[in-house]
């Protein structure tokens, strides 16, 4: 009976607290390179490093980057997502309430790819 309590409790809260979540966290690991080096990296309106950088940034459904430098017309550019795949889990042990906190943390999407390349091009003089 005992065993039975902790093997359900275990179950209970991997399911609510969200697979996704638990396994690869709030946050990932993106690189945003660049033509121009030390240009100026802003993510979701954060600014988080400059060209090349290699960083964490909030997981979410999708962002915004935008590389900019003095002498050189800015860019902005979006990160598009994927679902994550251990995000399913929370579905196909029936973890309504797991997969509610993957969406709502940003945990069940991934940057895809993790690497980008923006180009800037000088302002005409």
């Amino acid at each position: 009976m005992k065993a039975l309590l902790v093997a359900v409790s275990v179950v209970v809260l991997f399911s609510a607290t969200g697979c996704s979540t638990v396994v690869n966290g709030k946050k990932q690991i993106v690189t945003i390179n660049s033509n121009v080096a030390d240009a100026q990296v802003i993510v979701n309106g954060v600014t988080v490093g400059k060209t090349p950088f290699t960083g964490e940034i909030p997981r979410a459904s999708k962002a915004m980057v935008q590389v900019t430098k003095d002498g050189y017309i800015s860019k902005t550019v979006t990160m598009d997502t994927n679902f994550e795949p251990i995000f399913w889990g929370n579905i196909l042990i029936g973890g309504v309430l797991g997969s509610t906190t993957d969406a709502a943390s940003g945990s069940m999407y991934k940057y895809a790819p993790g690497t980008i390349q923006v180009d800037l091009e000088k302002k005409p003089s």
